[in-house]
């Protein structure tokens, strides 16, 4: 029977993988404008024949280029588009894999706790388009895993393990590198022994880990940005209730409601699971038992982790959105602590029940990202139409929908960029140091990106007249005739429009 549950697992990866593969488009906020910058950046780092009046590289070692060095490579082999099912694939393979081996590691049985991996797979930070964090957490996840099992080995060998993973881990996403740092002190702060020894093992780890530590330190010493502005915010009330329902469904529901539907269910098992465990804990501490060292250092980091969750600001250095990315996170590393009830029911039907649960969850993803990736292929019918190459066109969506988490269309521009060699005015990764591309100095003015983005309407377009072609979403009446002054209508589709400008400076 086990032998039937693992072909199960893989069958239920490669699904996932196959998903992936069948969609025309990957329906992610951020994921356009990287495949974008990455298409421009090859051209610049092979002389700018196409992108060279339009854009500058400024390459720098920085904590973000997980996607990048994984990516880019690829490029010269096969298309875009190939290029980032391929990356998202690798990370979908890696997810699969380093759970099951942190069970393995934990003393925990692989199945049927594995396969809680998969309701998680497309996380709110995957369909946001993070795509160097998403790929660094199951890294993140194997590198802890690597350093529990080396824990009393050498200091030559945890000297170079360490280093080796935590090098890594720094380059391809700062804050997994963090998350990293943190696991290394829960295996101390664990163990059994006094505060003195503790204290010694810390200073040691510190040794060990010198070399990672100083390009940390380094790193932070070049400026990265402050705090969000809105400490106050951190204490509010309504801010902690939308932080604990996003963390009681671990990052799943991200993009519609009606995913609450699976995100409930998977959310009972893991309360029953959970429920389970401390059940256990507790009857140790009643009978003065040790829990486990392998048990504490998963709580202490998990606690470590929610704690940052309920209590740092969203926005730290250059990053943003740092709360929502850790739910998923949490329960990887709660896996190897949950349990399953033992009776009778879930004795012959637990396997049963946790796959039927990654089934639902399965089919109601399958469903919204096919629903997305409609949505951006209706976006991108202007395609079709004679669009000179270098033309400055920008996403003219007056509507900020508050239903949708992710933004598919927010950054698709950026297609029309892949496809047509337009310039995408909407380039947000042109505004920050650790992406590589940028804008070159000369440029005509553009609107600012909080405008482009979220308020469009308050564009005065005759003070930019370089902006060649909108791509106009869903306009109501009222929107066309203001945009009549500046544009002609091109085409028109269902929900979407293209304008050119009137008298176009190409």
């Amino acid at each position: 029977m086990t032998n039937v549950y693992i072909i199960i697992y893989i069958v239920c990866l490669t699904a996932h993988i196959g998903v992936v593969w069948l969609l025309p488009y990957i329906p992610t906020q951020d994921g356009p404008s990287h495949i974008y910058n990455l298409v421009i950046l090859k051209d610049l780092l092979n002389g700018g024949r196409e992108w060279g009046d339009y854009f500058t590289v400024h390459l720098r070692a920085v904590p973000n280029m997980g996607f990048h060095l994984i990516a880019y490579p690829l490029l010269s082999v096969f298309p875009p588009l190939i290029v980032e099912k391929i990356f998202i694939s690798c990370y979908m393979v890696l997810m699969g894999v380093s759970v099951p081996l942190l069970l393995r590691t934990f003393n925990r049985p692989v199945l049927p706790l594995a396969y809680l991996v998969f309701p998680v797979l497309f996380n709110f930070t995957l369909l946001m388009g993070f795509y160097s964090y998403a790929i660094t957490v199951p890294l993140f996840i194997l590198a802890f895993a690597l350093s529990w099992e080396i824990r009393n080995r050498s200091i030559y060998v945890k000297f170079i393990c360490l280093n080796a993973a935590g090098f890594v881990l720094f380059y391809f996403h700062l804050i997994p590198f963090i998350f990293f740092l943190m696991s290394l002190v829960t295996i101390i702060m664990a163990e059994a022994a006094g505060y003195k020894r503790k204290i010694r093992e810390l200073f040691m780890l510190a040794v060990l880990i010198l070399p990672s530590l100083l390009n940390l330190f380094y790193y932070l010493g070049q400026g990265t940005g402050g705090f969000s502005p809105d400490s106050l915010y951190l204490f509010s009330i309504s801010r902690l209730l939308e932080l604990i329902v996003d963390l009681s469904f671990f990052s799943t529901v991200n993009v519609l409601p009606w995913q609450l539907v699976p995100a409930s269910l998977f959310m009972f098992l893991i309360v029953v699971f959970g429920l389970v465990s401390l059940k256990d804990i507790r009857t140790k501490w009643s009978r003065s038992e040790d829990i486990p060292t392998s048990e504490k250092t998963l709580i202490y980091l998990a606690a470590a982790l929610i704690a940052i969750y309920l209590f740092a600001p969203s926005y730290i250095g250059a990053g943003a959105y740092l709360n929502q990315r850790i739910p998923w996170v949490i329960l990887l590393i709660m896996v190897p602590l949950l349990q399953m009830p033992d009776t009778v029911f879930f004795k012959r039907f637990g396997q049963v029940v946790i796959v039927s649960v990654v089934v639902i969850f399965f089919v109601f993803n399958s469903a919204l990202l096919w629903n997305q990736n409609l949505e951006v292929k209706k976006f991108l019918s202007g395609l079709d139409a004679q669009m000179p190459r270098g033309a400055f066109v920008m996403t003219f969506k007056p509507e900020v929908s508050e239903k949708f988490r992710v933004d598919v269309l927010l950054h698709a521009a950026s297609y029309y960029g892949i496809f047509k060699g337009c310039v995408d005015i909407g380039n947000y990764e042109t505004a920050f140091s650790y992406f590589p591309v940028h804008y070159k100095k000369g440029l005509p003015a553009f609107p600012s990106q909080y405008q482009i983005f979220y308020n469009p309407t308050s564009i005065d377009w005759s003070l930019y007249p370089s902006i060649h072609y909108l791509l106009g979403w869903e306009l109501e009446n009222r929107n066309k005739e203001k945009l009549l002054k500046n544009f002609n209508l091109v085409e028109e589709e269902i929900s979407f429009t293209l304008w050119r400008r009137n008298q176009p400076d190409i």
